[in-house]
């Protein structure tokens, strides 16, 4: 749920006149501000509450009233429409009198159009107000509340702010997503400190804030981001697979409908790059790498295991997006077709996690690994649960000079005074980890004998190292056989990368027709094949200002744009935005007005000049009064938020023509 859809909800209690709304939320000034601004929106008064500070404003003659009680015998006595929100109530509910007293409100806060609003991080709820209470999980900031985070950050920045492209922002928004606005106000302002360019470094620190968030749990580790797509020698397949999932991720893909990507089971021989692969990924989707002891959780104390993985899974849904990274899985689920059927406990907690898979909506990112796919149970690997399966097999020839030249230069020595092309045809059949090792040990070697390492030192460590393919050939023989025509190999077949055509950001494609370039609009593609709201942000994108009849008549040749709806501003719906617009069309600006992916901005009404308008009296500016009657006020949307801020213009309503 995102913070303007939570808003709507709350709006719509208040109306029905629910008498009892816990609030639970970490983020008490933030919400606090948006309650607020709801209040002022439903011509409420609001009176906030907490035991240091009482009554703000306190109802006249009657002082400060710090005590709960004391504050809830008061409540009847202000005057109807109001809401009361009172800050930490939750240790005062263990007081039977503070309990009996909110159920005697009941009904008249109902009578009087009154809501009680229990704001805290707990919203544990005493028995005896469990049919009257409703609990309300308030969400944490999305990504444009995160996007104002970090422009305040920029601007604050030492130095100056920095110049950030759009795939930075959402890089490092994304990388922050699950945090506090607090939280993620303090890491901007720590990761942007001292630097002259936003790197993958930069990213790997904003991710690293969310470590705290795993702590104390005994069944999952964070791993800091150190290896990139870069340290992993080869498996290009593997790599553009997963560059193409991280786009989907995207702000842009998800207004397109886009599902998350569920993820990705690596199988292969040991030692060739499946838990590396699994912590490049995780830097690579700018996530936080969260392993998860599968095989402990399985073996833990009947009764618990089962909360346990409850637990888990819904942290990772917290910190989300994440990468759960679930290693060897074939040894956790070693033996679990004969314990399944005599251990019912087992069954339940695999087909809880099984569903998981399958069902969960969050932004995890699910990497196993596992050495010998074959142990594995039937239900674990058909589709649904993993996007793809791939192999990793033993490195071939560029792949093992591709390694070397990694290995010697994380060890700070210079591939190319080394003869890779000899050294990877030394080592047919072994595979990154026993390459490492080599290049290690040769290392060592050197430094041990107090010269220089030579091509000598590297071929006789390969001499002394029996590669995993000889000890357990046969093994790994059937490995890979078995994996040939049942999973999708992480090598591409051929060397030569197919060029992917990129779409441009800005709004348009070039398309060679003949000797011709055509210029294909992008926002009149997506509205052609039903993508409506993709077209419009793509429309405003492309325009960059648009005016509301532009708008209509732009989209008119795709979709019904005329109707009997119009946009009001919430704050006061006297203050008409615009008129005659289909219901879909209304719902989509409003949407996106509400989630702050779109900006209303005030506009000279000469924009308008030639063109049909609402027939009202124009107004030039808002007022601190609500409108006696209605006006319109000219406004463009843009992507960008006007320079005196977009909180007056930040909700719309929309209404039927000739209806309140």
């Amino acid at each position: 749920m995102t913070t303007a859809q939570a808003l709507e909800d709350l709006r719509l209690r208040i109306l029905a006149r629910y008498p009892l709304l816990f609030l639970r939320t970490f983020e008490e000034q933030r919400w606090e501000e948006e309650l607020a601004d709801l209040a002022a929106e439903l011509e409420r008064g609001l009176v906030t509450w907490s035991v240091t500070r009482g009554p703000q404003p306190p109802l006249s003659g009657n002082g400060q009233r710090s005590d709960p009680l004391e504050f809830l015998n008061q409540i009847e006595h202000y005057p109807p429409e109001h809401l009361f929100l009172l800050k930490d109530l939750h240790p005062f509910l263990s007081d039977p009198r503070i309990v009996r007293r909110l159920r005697d409100l009941v009904p008249q806060l109902t009578a009087q159009q009154k809501t009680v609003l229990a704001m805290g991080p707990i919203d544990d709820v005493p028995v005896e107000l469990v049919k009257e209470v409703t609990v309300l999980e308030l969400p944490l900031p999305g990504t444009e509340e995160l996007r104002e985070e970090l422009s305040q950050a920029n601007a604050a920045r030492p130095g100056g702010p920095l110049d950030l492209s759009p795939d930075q922002e959402e890089h490092m928004i994304r990388a922050v997503l699950g945090l506090t606005a607090q939280e993620a106000r303090k890491a901007f302002a720590r990761a942007l400190q001292g630097i002259e360019t936003v790197t993958d470094e930069v990213y790997a620190a904003l991710v690293a804030e969310k470590r705290q968030m795993v702590q104390g749990s005994d069944l999952l580790e964070f791993f800091d981001l150190e290896e990139g797509i870069g340290d992993i020698g080869g498996l290009d397949g593997l790599k553009e697979w997963i560059q193409q999932r991280a786009e989907a991720f995207s702000v842009d893909a998800q207004s397109r409908g886009i599902s998350n990507p569920k993820g990705v089971l690596l199988a292969g021989v040991q030692g060739c790059g499946k838990s590396l692969s699994a912590k490049a990924i995780a830097r690579l989707l700018g996530f936080p790498l969260v392993r998860m002891d599968l095989s402990n959780l399985l073996e833990q104390q009947r009764g618990s295991s089962e909360q346990n993985l409850r637990e888990v899974l819904h942290l990772m849904e917290t910190i989300a997006p994440s990468v759960l990274w679930l290693e060897e899985i074939d040894k956790a689920f070693a033996g679990f077709q004969e314990e399944a059927g005599s251990d019912a406990t087992m069954a339940r907690i695999v087909g809880r996690f099984l569903t998981w898979l399958q069902e969960h909506t969050a932004p995890v990112f699910v990497v196993a690994t596992a050495n010998n796919i074959s142990r594995l149970p039937p239900e674990l690997l058909r589709r649904g649960r993993f996007d793809e399966i791939f192999f990793v097999d033993l490195p071939n020839y560029d792949e093992r000079k591709a390694i070397f030249g990694i290995h010697l230069h994380k060890r700070g020595w210079k591939p190319d005074k080394f003869d890779l092309d000899e050294l990877a045809g030394a080592t047919e059949g072994y595979s990154g980890a026993e390459i490492e090792q080599i290049v290690n040990s040769a290392i060592i070697e050197s430094y041990s004998a107090g010269r220089m390492l030579t091509q000598r030192d590297l071929l006789d460590q390969r001499d002394l190292t029996v590669p995993l393919s000889k000890t357990m050939e046969d093994a790994i023989f059937e490995l890979r056989e078995w994996a040939r025509t049942r999973c999708r190999p992480a090598t591409t077949d051929n060397r030569v990368l197919q060029v992917m055509e990129e779409e441009r950001r800005r709004g348009e494609n070039r398309v060679a027709d003949g000797a011709d370039a055509v210029v294909e609009v992008r926002w009149k593609q997506l509205a052609e094949f039903g993508q409506l709201d993709a077209a419009v942000i793509e429309y405003v994108r492309f325009k960059d200002i648009v005016n509301f009849h532009q708008l209509l008549e732009d989209l008119a040749p795709y979709t019904e744009t005329r109707g009997e709806y119009g946009l009001v501003l919430r704050a006061d719906t006297k203050v008409v935005v615009w008129t005659r617009m289909s219901q879909t069309l209304a719902d989509i600006v409003a949407n996106y007005v509400a989630g702050k992916r779109l900006y209303l901005h005030p506009a000279a009404p000469s924009i308008y000049e030639g063109v049909w308008h609402p027939a009202l009296p124009v107004l030039t500016s808002l007022g601190e009064e609500k409108l006696d009657k209605p006006h319109w006020l000219p406004t463009t949307l843009r992507l960008m938020p006007p320079p005196e801020g977009s909180r007056k213009f930040a909700r719309l309503a929309r209404i039927r023509l000739g209806k309140s």
